[in-house]
């Protein structure tokens, strides 16, 4: 049995990463189980909007992984059509990070700096946390389990960009002191390992995990369309 120390290591290295910005975040979430069976979106509660999705999210990864078709992989039509489905899950990854990211992690500042003390729940964190995170897992793992059914020949050595993809928007969680996830402003001792960790699997997440993931989709789909054509140049 081959074992991937690489793989393991860099598996080690990005999850003791996500812990550092973990770590001041979930010092403070107290009562957020309370919190979430408390607060409602259109009379759902956040508690069960979380169960939802999470059984939402086995269903997926179990239809995906069930997939026992004969392999039609090499033939060109086929293989396009597969790749941007492929594409569409990482699109859909970037639409969730954009949402938690983008949105939803500069909706506490306000709040918390205007009426709330640091021991109590922030809204848009909760929300993150309980929505956000399983709609990473639900693209990022979805993708990956698409494409090692369906594209086996493509994910081969891209195993730690599907780890990228799917696990490094666990980075965009919000805490208290908004100034850590800036690049301006006075840094105290102990606050830049956040940063550099912050904006260091920001970065690796854009260009590692989507970049990369997409670049060489598009590159299997040129590929495919060059051969269909060189096809069609042989048989007229």
């Amino acid at each position: 049995m081959h074992i991937d120390r690489f793989f393991i290591l860099f598996c080690f290295i990005l999850f003791a990463m996500l812990m550092i910005i973990w770590l001041p975040s979930f010092s403070n979430l107290g009562e957020l189980i309370v919190f979430a069976r408390e607060k409602s979106f259109f009379g759902i509660s956040l508690s069960s909007l979380f169960v939802a999705e999470l059984s939402f999210l086995l269903a997926v990864w179990l239809v995906l992984t069930s997939y026992r078709k004969p392999d039609k992989e090499k033939v060109s039509l086929v293989c396009i059509k597969r790749h941007l489905i492929l594409t569409s899950w990482f699109l859909g990854q970037v639409v969730v990070v954009f949402l938690a990211a983008g949105f939803l992690v500069h909706q506490d500042a306000s709040w918390y700096q205007m009426a709330h003390g640091a021991n109590e729940i922030m809204p848009a964190q909760s929300a993150i946390l309980l929505i956000c995170y399983p709609g990473y897992l639900l693209f990022g793992g979805g993708g990956y389990f698409y494409a090692r059914t369906r594209l086996p020949g493509f994910i081969k050595e891209k195993k730690t960009a599907f780890l990228v993809l799917t696990f490094a928007p666990f980075v965009y969680l919000p805490y208290y002191d908004t100034n850590l996830s800036s690049l301006g402003g006075p840094v105290i001792e102990g606050e830049a390992l956040y940063i550099v960790t912050y904006w260091l699997l920001s970065i690796s997440w854009l260009v590692m995990g989507v970049g990369y993931l997409v670049l060489m989709s598009i590159k299997e789909i040129i590929l495919n369309i060059r051969s269909m054509e060189s096809y069609f140049v042989r048989t007229q």
